[in-house]
């Protein structure tokens, strides 16, 4: 009985040592992020789009805004919604606290605000409040 005890003991470490290992991989793979191009400057942003004959993709967010916060670490940093953003984007992140003229020229009364401009800088839609990668990638 001893025997099977300390056998089925050295099993159950090996399974863990083989999870640990190679489980953390497969989830490091799976949430690898693709980093977004991010423009801080909409000007430089307009110019490039121009140049390329891509759409602005803006994130309006604010400082202490959580739904904002969460939408940086969890939706942002998806690896498939950053591919998306790069490839088809010029993206820009607009502090609007430290914006306060875009944010009333843009009419920012929510955060978070997602807007996208075309390449002459014309609004095209926007979305207000949080969005997982799912909902973001089938609105853009």
């Amino acid at each position: 009985m001893n025997k099977f005890f300390i056998g089925l003991g050295v099993i159950l470490v090996a399974t863990a040592v083989v999870l640990a290992v190679f489980g953390q991989s497969i989830v490091t793979s799976d949430q690898s992020n693709v980093s977004v191009n991010w423009h801080t400057d909409l000007n430089s942003a307009l110019q490039e789009a121009k140049n390329t004959n891509k759409s602005i993709f803006i994130d309006f967010y604010g400082e202490g805004c959580s739904y904002c916060k969460q939408l940086s670490e969890n939706t942002l940093s998806d690896s498939s919604v950053g591919k998306k953003l790069n490839q088809d984007y010029v993206a820009v992140k607009i502090n609007t606290n430290q914006n306060p003229n875009l944010s009333s020229q843009y009419k920012i009364y929510e955060l978070p605000t997602l807007v996208i401009l075309n390449s002459n800088g014309q609004e095209i839609k926007r979305q207000e409040g949080y969005v997982s990668a799912d909902q973001l990638l089938n609105w853009i």
